[in-house]
C-alpha cells in the first residue's frame, strides 16, 4: 500500500526495521521508537571508576568521564605538582605565616565592638521576615537574634521616641501600609494588645 505523499520510510538504527514518519520530521528521526533510542544509548555507555574516589560511574564510551563530581576533579588537581602544597612542607615553623597571627590583646581589634569595629554597619540589619532590627543593648526589652547580639525592632523604637516612653511587651505597633521596612511614624499605629491589633488594624485593611 503506497504511503501518503507527506510520509517517508526510514530504517531504525537499532532494530533495523523500516518505519514511516512525516517528511518534515525525517531529518531528526533515527529510531522507530523510544525503546530503540534508549537501547541504543545504553549500548554506547560503559561503567568506569572515578579516578579520585573509586566510585563507579556510568559514562559514554566516546567521551569517558574521569571523575564522579567537580569536587573529585578539584581534589585530584590539588594533588598534582602544579599545587605547591603537594611537594612543599609548610607545617609549623616552615609556614611563612607562622607566628604572625595576633591573638588576644596583641590584636589591634581586640575588644573593639559596635561602632569601634571597622565592620560596623550602623547597628541596623534586616531580619528574614522583612523587619528592621537596631542594635540597642541597653534597651529593657531587647531581644537576641541568635548570635548573642542584642537588637530591638526599629518600628517599636520609632514609636517609643514619638510617645516618650518604653512600650510594654504586649503593645503592638502596626504598619499601616503593610510594609515592615517603612518605619516612618506616619506609617505606624499603636495598639494596646495583639487582639486589638487584629480586630482593628487588620479589619481596616480588609475594608
Amino acid at each position: 500500500m503506497p504511503h501518503p505523499s507527506n510520509q517517508v520510510e526510514l530504517v531504525c538504527e537499532q532494530c533495523h526495521k523500516t518505519f514511516s514518519v512525516r517528511a518534515s520530521l525525517a531529518a531528526n528521526r533515527r529510531f522507530c521508537s523510544w525503546e530503540c533510542k534508549l537501547a541504543h544509548d545504553a549500548s554506547r555507555k560503559i561503567t568506569v571508576k572515578c579516578a579520585n574516589c573509586g566510585r563507579a560511574i556510568e559514562t559514554y564510551r566516546s567521551r569517558p568521564q574521569k571523575y564522579c563530581s567537580q569536587s573529585c576533579a578539584m581534589s585530584a588537581r590539588n594533588r598534582t605538582n602544579a599545587n605547591p602544597s603537594k611537594h612543599r612542607d609548610i607545617s609549623g615553623k616552615k609556614n611563612p605565616m607562622y607566628g604572625h597571627g595576633l591573638t588576644g590583646e596583641r590584636n589591634g581589634m581586640y575588644g573593639k565592638t559596635g561602632s569601634q569595629n571597622p565592620a560596623w554597619s550602623g547597628g541596623r540589619k534586616l531580619r528574614a521576615d522583612g523587619y528592621v532590627l537596631v542594635y540597642c543593648p541597653d534597651h529593657p526589652h531587647a531581644i537576641s537574634d541568635g548570635d548573642n547580639t542584642i537588637y530591638v525592632l526599629e518600628h517599636r523604637l520609632v514609636m517609643e521616641k514619638h510617645i516618650g516612653r518604653y512600650l510594654d511587651p504586649q503593645e503592638v505597633v502596626h504598619h499601616i501600609d503593610g510594609n515592615p521596612r517603612n518605619n516612618a511614624i506616619e506609617n505606624l499605629q499603636l495598639f494596646a494588645s495583639q487582639s486589638e491589633h487584629i480586630s482593628i488594624g487588620h479589619s481596616s485593611e480588609a475594608g
